[in-house]
């Protein structure tokens, strides 16, 4: 086959492959035939002619034109030379273009063929209707020619189709209204109340008219509607009553029930502002009636399918008087059904003595409130009830406070709080949103021409002050029993006999009496009575609706004296016992209220909203601050004054390793509760840190006395002397500049390093100079010294439990010195002292490590929970200096406590080893086995010392009271020889022996026994065995241990010389040498020794 422009796009639109040589020749005489592959694939019909018409535009285009001549054409394709055109190719346009059509006319036959028939069908209509036309043109001509001819007897038959319309209009009127009750009373018992009020209104218009007054049959329908007016208008109120507090279970959704650990009052209805732009309100209807659809989509939250729809109050632009959808129970949205139930007052004309009843049924109805939310409460925590009724409660004891009996006191009261803070709230909501659905009826024209003038609205205050009474008395009741006493039942004969024993003018805020003291029983039948008066009423005039009694509802009779003073409210049951401590939970429940209250005031209301939180000030003032003053120093003195104040507290592991006097425990107590309080009741820091001030000054005389009561002498040793001072020898000493100094710089705290060591080492020798300085070689008494082991573990507890109380309010100090938005840096230097000593001393206790060393993850996640719970100590600034200066004088007190362990021991080592030395005989004829009696006697004293202060010192402390007492020893033994003047080896054994055996008892007690050593004083007596020469020789060769005196001493002992007489006395037993040849003897060498020690200076 010859090529041709096209050849390659017909063949692969037709599936002829002309690619390769292997392919069958097309027959383009016979297109369509079936053994060509053209048929074999499904075929584009519009493709096909498409591509067809793009081939004839490109290689026939001059055929398309108007001036297209055919004879030329045809001569050209008769034309075989170069100047003509390809036949062939005209052929296969030709055959293609066939083809194409062919199978366009293949695809849509049957359409045409069904066109074909419609359109027959259509022009067979058109025919019908033009002979239709034609029909009714001549019968309209007919009736023309009839209406054109006069008849008289038409005329009457109008007016008696006239007549007998009217009469069936009254007819069906009639029907309507035989069924009227009936529809009244299901939409009653639907509570379409709207609804209603519009038939019972419209009807009574209707029977009022003139041609329906002459009808009878209609006189006791006419009685029957005028009759439910005034009950319909009860049932109202109450059903709005039911709504506005909560009576109703669909109002469960406006109020929350307290959650455990809850900080906030959460509700589940949307802010004021917010939901005035999401609730939308659709009114679909004709001309007069609509019905009332309610979008409750919202924006922030999922609401539950109990909850209620989110709040909103009506738009002053909606002023349509709306509707009800009677297939929907209008009490789901609690706000539509009191907006139904305004709407419904107002189309009764009774809105203005509605809102009368509701202003006057305000206290009662809040009192019944809190009787109810009062005993919710109390079913929901039954169980910690019945285990508190077993328990006896004592209100002074401080220990009570951190029970958890009273943590379960306080969280069923956080319960009562938060529940009825909240339903509080959505009563709120209610009036608020009731004033302004009435304020919106109140603009209708309409609505003002019916009635006459405009509703005057109640105002928002008298809503607030029932509650705020609701409020005070409240706090009132679970803060101070005092009011709770004078109302009590017993309470009424007691006032009366005072009022006429004393004649004084009676208290006017005090209650003479209250009815809730009368005896019911008396009027119990009066009440069954009425109430069952009540019921038959209703269920005359509302035998449907008023069936059965509403569970919820109970009729009670009420005195309402408008004249008593409405701040004093009688009290309710308490859920738990009235403590001053409660504020701490009552106070920020009270706080979130007042600022729910404050964003519900109405635009109208012209009061400020700080108006609303004065009242609490003025309580917190007047009431609550006296209250917890003469509560916290009620109990500061119980805690302090108890014979076993200053005893170990038996919970004390609890919070220390450490035992702690109770006294301490107390007062830590009640100072965390304070920081409780002051938390939240910042704007009073003044006051309670002035509060905690008194009590931590109190508190540290009462420590001061019972340090003074250990430390003082003995009855018999007190006035001996005639110095005046009744303190012991260590706690005097203690008082001296010289020795608290060093005492005050001794590093006991700090890590056990070299340079640590030798500082202690340094002021131990110190401290032994200024401490036998202070002796004077004098004879220590038994009565200056503390004896009884009792008073060194009381000293030791003393110690311990300032220095955990001082850490515990240091702690409490950092966290109200240390805000959130200061950097760490600078809240540390802010919890700084200013003085340069208080810093001095502040360092040194600035962290205390003994708390509760063994600790672990859960240790500090509990701490972290009592962190939270327990508030920090805010302080004015004017506060912080007088603080920080007692907070010194404790450290200060408990370090001289430390101080005068330490002390004692030492005055009592030097108190035995001075009578060990002084009545000891060490010129003995046999060799001695035992150490002297008064050196076994020190060594048990040491041990019973130990033994009472262990339990009660830390580590460090502990180490520091028996630190340095080897040296101690040492100096006491070798400077007390000048008293020993009889001496020979034998003694000297015995010496050995007292040496050996206080080494050997201060190992065993101390922590380090490596450390100890007598081996000084030991030497010190062997010099007795070489003799005056030897001696002598030993300082020449080896060089000077003791100094001139100690050496002095023993050249003194070995010539026996008393330094004390003038003329020597020796006795003929002990005498070996003449007087005047051992003088003289004793001074050779004494100067020989004195030339010896000048080389060594």
């Amino acid at each position: 086959m010859a090529n041709y422009p096209g050849a390659s796009y017909f063949g692969s639109d037709y599936g002829v492959n002309y690619s390769d040589g292997n392919y069958d020749e097309f027959d383009w005489k016979n297109p369509y035939s079936q053994n060509t592959q053209i048929n074999s694939v499904p075929v584009d019909s519009f493709r096909e002619m498409e591509a067809v018409m793009r081939q004839i535009n490109e290689n026939w285009d001059f055929m398309n034109s108007e001036n297209f001549n055919p004879v030329s054409l045809a001569l050209q394709l008769l034309d075989d030379s170069s100047l003509g055109k390809d036949y062939k190719a005209f052929q296969q346009t030709k055959a293609s273009l066939d083809r194409a059509l062919q199978f366009i006319v293949n695809d849509y036959y049957h359409g045409f063929n069904s066109s074909i028939g419609t359109f027959g069908g259509v022009m067979k209509n058109i025919g019908d209707s033009q002979e239709r036309v034609r029909e009714m043109k001549s019968q309209l001509k007919a009736c023309k020619e009839a209406l054109s001819s006069k008849r008289s007897d038409l005329l009457q038959l109008w007016f008696r189709s006239q007549q007998y319309k009217e009469m069936i209009r009254i007819l069906d009127l009639i029907e309507d209204f035989k069924g009227a009750p009936e529809k009244l009373e299901g939409l009653l018992k639907e509570k379409h109340y709207l609804t209603a009020s519009n038939l019972l209104l419209e009807s009574t218009r209707m029977l009022e008219k003139k041609e329906m007054i002459g009808i009878g049959a209609l006189s006791d329908l006419r009685r029957y509607f005028k009759g439910q007016q005034s009950p319909l208008h009860e049932l109202l109120i109450e059903e709005l009553h039911n709504h506005l507090y909560l009576k109703s279970s669909y109002c469960d959704s406006r109020w929350v029930k307290y959650t455990k650990d809850q900080k906030e009052l959460p509700s589940p209805l949307m802010e004021w502002n917010s939901g005035r732009d999401n609730r939308k309100m659709n009114f679909i209807g004709a001309k007069n009636k609509k019905n009332l659809y309610v979008n409750t989509g919202s924006s922030g939250g999922i609401m539950s399918p109990r909850s209620p729809k989110p709040f909103i109050t009506i738009k002053d632009e909606d002023d349509e008087i709306i509707t009800e959808n009677l297939d929907i129970n209008p009490e789901t949205d609690s706000f539509y059904y009191m907006e139904i139930l305004i709407e419904s007052l107002a189309v009764l004309k009774r809105l203005p003595q509605a809102l009368e009843t509701i202003t006057q049924r305000i206290p009662i109805e809040l009192y019944q409130l809190v009787d109810k939310t009062v005993a919710e409460v109390e079913e929901r925590n039954a169980n910690s009830f019945v285990m508190l009724a077993t328990k006896k409660y004592d209100m002074t004891d401080v220990f009570s406070l951190e029970s958890s009996e009273n943590d379960a006191q306080l969280e069923a009261l956080r319960d009562l709080l938060w529940t009825l803070y909240s339903k509080l709230d959505a009563i709120l909501q209610g009036h608020r949103f009731i004033l302004d659905v009435v304020e919106r009826i109140n603009k209708r024209p309409e609505f003002n021409k019916s009635i006459g003038s405009q509703i005057k609205l109640y105002p928002f205050s008298e809503i607030w002050k029932p509650i705020q009474s609701e409020v005070r008395t409240l706090l009132r009741d679970y803060i101070t029993d005092d009011e709770r006493n004078s109302a009590s039942i017993d309470a009424p004969d007691a006032i009366l006999q005072d009022l006429m024993k004393e004649k004084k003018l009676r208290d006017s805020s005090k209650q003479l009496f209250k009815f809730g003291d009368a005896d019911l029983n008396s009027y119990a039948a009066f009440d069954q009575q009425y109430e069952i008066d009540i019921k038959m009423a209703l269920q005359k005039s509302l035998p449907e609706t008023f069936s059965k009694a509403p569970d919820e509802r109970q009729l009670s009779v009420f005195v309402i004296d408008r004249f008593a003073n409405t701040n004093i409210t009688a009290g309710h049951r308490l859920v738990v016992k009235p403590d001053a401590f409660n504020v701490s939970v009552l106070f920020k429940p009270t706080s979130a209220f007042l600022d729910k209250v404050k964003t519900m005031l109405p635009p109208s209301d012209h009061r400020s909203s700080e108006d609303f939180t004065t009242f609490l000030d003025d309580f917190v003032s007047n009431v609550f601050l006296p209250q917890i003053g003469d509560k916290i120093f009620e109990l500061f003195h119980k805690a302090t004054s108890e014979a076993d104040a200053f005893q170990e507290d038996p919970n004390y592991k609890s919070y220390t390793t450490l035992p702690v006097v109770k006294s301490a425990a107390s007062l830590m107590i009640i100072v965390e509760r304070l920081c409780v309080m002051l938390q939240t009741m910042a704007s009073h820091k003044e006051e309670f840190s002035k509060m905690i001030i008194s009590l931590l000054t109190r508190y540290y005389v009462k420590c001061f006395e019972q340090y003074q009561a250990i430390v003082a002498k003995n009855s018999g040793e007190a006035d001996s002397g005639g110095t005046g001072n009744h303190q012991g020898i260590s706690a005097t000493w203690v008082q001296q500049d010289q020795l608290s100094e060093i005492l005050g710089q001794y590093p006991y705290l700090d890590d056990d390093t070299v340079k640590n060591r030798r500082k202690r080492k340094m002021l131990c020798d110190k401290e032994t100079k200024v401490e036998m300085h202070l002796k004077k070689k004098r004879y220590i008494r038994t009565g200056e010294l503390i004896m009884e082991n009792k008073k060194m573990a009381a000293l030791g507890a003393l110690y311990h439990s300032l220095k955990w109380f001082v850490a515990k309010i240091w702690e409490l100090r950092g966290k109200g010195s240390n805000p959130a938005n200061l950097p760490a840096t600078k809240a540390d230097d802010a919890t700084k002292m200013d003085d340069g000593k208080l810093a001095k001393i502040n360092r040194r206790w600035s962290q205390f490590g003994e708390i509760n060393p063994n600790h672990g993850p859960k240790d500090d996640e509990k701490k972290k929970d009592e962190d939270q719970n327990t508030g920090g100590l805010l302080l004015t600034d004017e506060m912080t200096n007088r603080f920080d200066a007692l907070l010194a004088t404790f450290q200060q007190l408990a370090e001289q406590c430390l101080f005068t362990l330490r002390v004692e021991l030492r005055c009592h080592i030097m108190h035995f080893i001075d009578l060990a030395m002084r009545e000891g005989n060490y010129q003995l004829d046999y060799e001695a086995y035992e150490p002297d009696p008064h050196v076994l006697i020190l060594n048990t004293d040491m041990v019973k010392f130990e033994e009472s202060i262990s339990s009660n010192l830390p580590l460090k402390e502990h180490r520091f009271v028996f630190e340095g007492l080897d040296a101690l020893m040492e100096h006491v033994l070798v400077s007390n020889a000048t008293f020993l003047r009889n001496l020979n080896s034998n003694g000297i054994t015995k010496m050995s022996r007292n040496i050996l055996a206080l080494q050997q008892n201060l190992k065993n007690i101390v922590d380090i026994p490596g450390e100890i050593s007598l081996d000084k004083a030991r030497r010190y007596y062997e010099l007795y065995n070489i003799g005056p020469a030897n001696m002598l020789a030993q300082i020449r060769e080896q060089g000077a241990v003791f100094t001139f005196d100690e050496y002095k001493a023993m050249l003194e002992i070995m010539h026996k010389i008393d330094p004390s007489s003038e003329v020597q006395q020796l006795t003929a037993t002990n005498r070996r040498d003449s007087p005047s040849a051992n003088r003289k003897l004793y001074n050779e060498h004494l100067l020989e020794l004195n030339e010896l020690m000048l080389d060594f200076l």
